[in-house]
């Protein structure tokens, strides 16, 4: 895989009746959000992935990826635009990323033209309220604001609600890739959507 952290996850959940997320606002990250993005990424990473994975593998790539260290390294990454859902009140439900500069292989068209959609996020409580498409909507309209042609991802291949939400939203398989999480090797689809 190109990068670590290409994984999209929106798990399946079961909900009486969903708040919808008109009362959601999408805006730039904030430095002062990265401990409660570093918790939506650390959460959502393990009730998606935990279970198919070792504790030790888990507890690494954690420690690794969803600190608010690594995520205040992200947000100073000219490369990567990092976006969050938040409420009236500021509490943030979710996050995404593009990121510049990255393609896979597979991708069609010409990789100059490439951009990523990754680390799309939603708190597991907030599920079910559309928040992670106004998340994707705002990355894809962001790259086609710089130009990009093609948004590509990835998403682990058992992860069928994720597939759903992002093959409801265009996006198209176009191969696979390795995801590693330790010593663990899984694989995950690369989806691209033209812009």
């Amino acid at each position: 895989m190109a990068t670590i952290d290409s994984e999209s996850m929106v798990p399946a959940q079961e909900f009486t009746s969903p708040k919808p997320a008109a009362d959601i606002i999408i805006g730039r990250a904030r430095p002062s959000e990265a401990a409660a993005i570093a918790k939506i990424g650390a959460d959502t990473f393990t009730a998606t992935f935990g279970f198919s994975v070792s504790a030790e593998d888990l507890a690494m790539f954690l420690s690794e990826t969803y600190i608010e260290s690594a995520v205040l390294a992200d947000l100073k990454d000219p490369a990567i635009e990092t976006w969050v859902a938040r409420d009236s009140t500021g509490k943030v439900f979710g996050m995404v990323q593009l990121v510049r500069g990255l393609t896979e292989p597979c991708v069609p068209g010409d990789p100059a033209t490439h951009a990523e959609l990754r680390r799309l996020y939603v708190d597991t409580a907030a599920h079910g309220r559309g928040i992670g498409s106004k998340l994707i909507a705002a990355v894809e309209e962001q790259a086609r604001a710089e130009g990009f042609k093609e948004l590509w991802l990835t998403v682990w291949e058992d992860n069928p609600s994720a597939q759903r939400l992002y093959f409801r939203l265009g996006y198209q398989k176009v191969g696979s890739t390795d995801f590693l999480t330790g010593e663990c090797v899984q694989t995950d689809y690369v989806l691209s959507k033209s812009l």
